[in-house]
């Protein structure tokens, strides 16, 4: 059991923390977080000057970012740890032992196909689970965004702030100087 657990932690070290699948050739930004190139780049995609790290939001001050060939030596290895043959272990429902496929949009878990037939699931929407992130990836990237223009409007407020602050305090001096205080 201790190893399952450690094999689990290992995964989800050598997961993308954008897409949440194995990392492809993966590249570290300059706070140490770790990408597929092409899901930072889509993230940054129309960004200019500082771009957000989306795990700790770190400005990184450009888009050059380091391949990490060590991480993708060890994403490899997980990949073969992780697949029997070519079959994924896919996560298994607790009560019926079955392949977790679909999504419950109500209640926002994973079911199997025994307990989408159960008298409570009836009455629900269940998508299949590959649809389900597909869709709350587009909803995630649409707050992402959302909050990405509110955060350049504060910092743009904040930056006025400061000039103002200074530009008082430099009148201030003036009239002190003037008054001979």
């Amino acid at each position: 059991m201790a190893f399952a657990a450690s094999l689990a932690k290992l995964q989800a070290e050598a997961s993308c923390p954008i897409c949440l699948d194995h990392l492809r050739d993966p590249v570290t930004t300059e706070c140490g977080h770790n990408f597929c190139p092409s899901c930072i780049h889509q993230r940054w995609e129309g960004l200019q000057g500082t771009f957000p790290c989306p795990v700790c939001l770190h400005h990184c001050p450009d888009r050059s970012l380091k391949r990490n060939a060590q991480l993708c030596y060890m994403t490899e290895i997980v990949q073969q740890s992780s697949t029997s043959g070519s079959q994924k272990k896919l996560p298994l429902c607790k009560k019926h032992n079955e392949v977790l496929t679909l999504f419950c949009e109500k209640d926002l878990e994973l079911l199997c196909a025994q307990c989408k037939v159960s008298s409570k699931r009836q009455d629900q929407r269940l998508i299949p689970i590959e649809e389900a992130a597909a869709s709350h990836r587009r909803m995630l990237k649409r707050h992402i965004g959302a909050l990405t223009n509110h955060l350049e409007v504060a910092e743009t407020v904040y930056k006025r702030q400061v000039a103002n602050t200074w530009e008082v305090k430099r009148k201030m001096k003036k009239m002190d100087g003037g008054i001979g205080l």
